[in-house]
């Protein structure tokens, strides 16, 4: 695969990625209360998609990386090391029966999604200061921060079910999904010569 063809599905890839994680990330949040009225299969489908979610966004942080060549070791590093997190976390929490093993990898699936979301912040902070990007230099920033954001404003509410913490999931799923359409349809002079 030539490297416009990997970027541009790498885009295509964050934007499922993002699509995924939010109606997995709700259904995670009222999981214990069921107060969303899903069914038990459909509960478990949206947290399928939640666990695998962010390895789609470690490829589309793979695609950023070879696309704008800014913050390469910081997105490399977060894809690779928080993807292979995720993965590790994720098989092993749907492989164990045992709550407790599979509690401890829970700890690690979402040690992974904070490192993707970590790097994604940094390359955001970069991209604000290069402007890689053709438009909307503060977007990757964006992407990444609101989850750093998530255990603060639990702690505020007081629920990590309440409808600010939905907002805020929303506003970080856009944020992805546009950022992955800017990476698939980037497609300046530049880019067709690499």
């Amino acid at each position: 695969m030539n490297n416009p063809m990997f970027i541009r599905l790498s885009g295509w890839l964050m934007i499922l990625g993002a699509i995924a994680f939010l109606p997995g990330a709700i259904a995670m949040l009222f999981w214990e209360s069921q107060t969303l009225g899903w069914s038990p299969s459909v509960m478990q489908l949206a947290a399928f998609a939640v666990f695998w979610a962010p390895v789609l966004l470690a490829v589309g942080m793979l695609g950023l990386r070879a696309r704008y060549k800014i913050g390469s070791g910081v997105l490399l590093f977060g894809s690779v090391v928080g993807g292979l997190l995720v993965i590790v976390g994720t098989m092993v929490q749907f492989l164990t029966p045992d709550y407790s093993v599979s509690e401890t990898y829970y700890g690690v699936w979402m040690g992974g999604v904070l490192v993707l979301n970590l790097c994604l912040s940094i390359f955001g902070v970069m991209a604000l200061l290069e402007k890689p990007l053709p438009r909307w230099n503060w977007l990757p920033l964006a992407a990444g921060a609101w989850i750093l954001l998530l255990p603060l404003l639990a702690g505020i509410v007081g629920s990590m079910s309440s409808p600010i913490i939905i907002t805020v999931l929303v506003i970080m799923t856009i944020a992805q999904v546009m950022l992955g359409y800017i990476l698939q349809a980037d497609t300046s002079p530049k880019m067709a010569t690499a």
